[in-house]
C-alpha cells in the first residue's frame, strides 16, 4: 500500500523545528548500517555495491546531522547519485522518534482511510465525460472496490479522463481494477523478476482483474493525464495502457520510476528505506520506463493537459442518446472546454 506516501505528506506539514535534535549520532550510524545491509537485496548487485560504498564513506557525515529530517534528506541524495533510481529513497514514517517508534496497522489502515483510499475526484463533466483523479493506488482489497464504484458511477458518460498528475504510484488491486474495467479481452500487464535474500528470482506475471458483473468500461474513449511527478504504479498504469492501444495519454513525460519492492527493508526511529529488489519488462515492448518515463501521446503542458483531453474526448464520444438539453450542454462544451471546465468548477 502507499500509506508511507499519505503519512510522509502529513509530517511533511510539521514545522522543521519539531524534527531538531531527534536523531543521535549513534542512531544515525546503525540506520545507516541497516540501510548497507538492505542494500543486499537491490535488483542490481552492481549499483548496490556502488550504493553501500557511497554510504560507508559518508557514514559520519550523516551522524553528525542531527535530525532524521536532514539525514533522510542527505542519505536519499547520496542513494540517487550512486544509484540513479528514484525508487531507492529514505523518509520519516512518524512523528515519533524513539528506537522503536512505528505506527500501527490500526494507525496504518486509518491514513488509507482518512486519504480515500487515493481517491480525489469522480466526477461527471459537462458534455457527459466521466472525470476521475487518483491521488494513489491502493494495493488492497479497498483499491479494487474503490474502483469498482468510481467507474460504476462514471459507466454512462461518454468518455472517461483519468487524471494521474499527481499520482505516485502504490500498485497492486487497484491498477488491475482498473485495466480490467478498459477492456472486454484482457490487456497485458508487466512482468515483475524479484531478486530473492537468497540471490534467486522469482517471475511474476501481473494480470488485469476479471470484474465479476463485466468490465464497465470496454469500448469508450480513455484519456490519461499524465506529468512528471506520475511515478512507479501510476506509470505501470500508463505504460500498459499506452503499450495495448487502449488510451490516449496526455501531459509530461513521466517521472522514470520501474523498479519495484514487494518487502520492507526494517529501520528504526521511524524512518523506512525504499529498496528495489524487483525488475519489470513489458509482454508486449520487452522494456519499461525506468530513467526515461513514458512520453505522452499528446505533449502538453501539465496545466493544460485536462483541457486538452477534454476536449478531445467530446470530440471523440459517440453519445447513445441526445435530446435538446443534452445537445446544447454538449455543444457549449465543445465550443469552448476550458469555460465549460471552469463554470462546472464553481461552487
Amino acid at each position: 500500500m502507499l500509506r508511507h506516501l499519505i503519512l510522509a505528506a502529513a509530517i511533511a506539514a510539521a514545522p522543521a523545528a519539531a524534527f531538531a535534535g531527534d536523531l543521535t549520532p549513534e542512531a544515525a550510524r546503525e540506520v545507516t548500517d541497516q540501510i548497507i545491509a538492505g542494500m543486499d537485496t537491490y535488483i542490481d548487485p552492481a549499483v548496490a555495491a556502488r550504493v553501500q560504498a557511497s554510504l560507508r564513506a559518508h557514514r559520519e557525515d550523516y551522524a553528525g546531522l542531527g535530525s532524521r529530517e536532514a539525514f533522510a534528506a542527505a542519505v536519499s541524495k547520496d542513494l540517487y547519485a550512486a544509484s540513479h533510481d528514484g525508487h531507492l529513497k529514505v523518509s520519516l514514517k512518524t512523528l515519533e522518534a524513539t528506537r522503536a517508534a512505528a505506527l500501527t496497522p490500526e494507525q496504518e489502515e486509518l491514513a488509507d482511510q482518512r486519504a480515500a483510499y487515493g481517491l480525489s475526484t469522480v466526477r461527471r463533466l459537462p458534455g457527459n465525460i466521466g472525470y476521475l483523479k487518483l491521488s494513489y493506488l491502493e494495493n488492497g482489497e479497498a483499491g479494487a472496490r474503490l474502483v469498482d464504484t468510481a467507474l460504476g458511477l462514471l459507466r454512462h458518460t461518454d468518455a472517461l479522463i483519468i487524471d494521474l498528475r499527481e499520482n505516485r504510484g502504490g500498485g497492486g488491486r487497484a491498477d488491475e481494477e482498473i485495466i480490467g474495467h478498459l477492456a472486454g479481452k484482457p490487456i497485458p500487464m508487466a512482468r515483475i523478476t524479484w531478486r530473492n535474500p537468497d540471490g534467486t528470482t522469482t517471475v511474476d506475471q501481473r494480470e488485469a482483474a476479471r470484474p465479476a458483473g463485466g468490465p464497465l468500461y470496454p469500448d469508450r474513449p480513455v484519456f490519461v493525464l499524465v506529468s512528471h511527478k506520475t511515478f512507479s504504479a501510476a506509470e505501470e498504469l500508463v505504460y500498459d495502457l499506452k503499450a495495448s492501444g487502449r488510451a490516449v495519454i496526455v501531459g509530461e513525460t513521466t517521472g522514470g520510476g520501474a523498479n519495484p519492492a514487494n518487502r520492507p527493508v526494517p529501520l528504526g526511529y521511524g524512518l523506512r528505506v525504499f529498496i528495489p529488489n524487483g525488475h519489470v519488462e513489458h509482454p508486449l515492448t520487452h522494456a519499461n520506463w525506468e530513467g526515461a518515463g513514458i512520453a505522452p501521446d499528446v505533449p502538453v503542458s501539465v496545466d493544460q493537459a485536462l483541457v486538452e483531453a477534454y476536449g478531445r474526448a467530446l470530440k471523440a464520444a459517440r453519445p447513445l442518446v441526445a435530446t435538446p438539453a443534452s445537445e446544447k450542454e454538449r455543444a457549449a462544451a465543445i465550443a469552448d472546454p476550458r469555460a465549460a471546465l471552469i463554470a462546472d468548477q464553481s461552487l
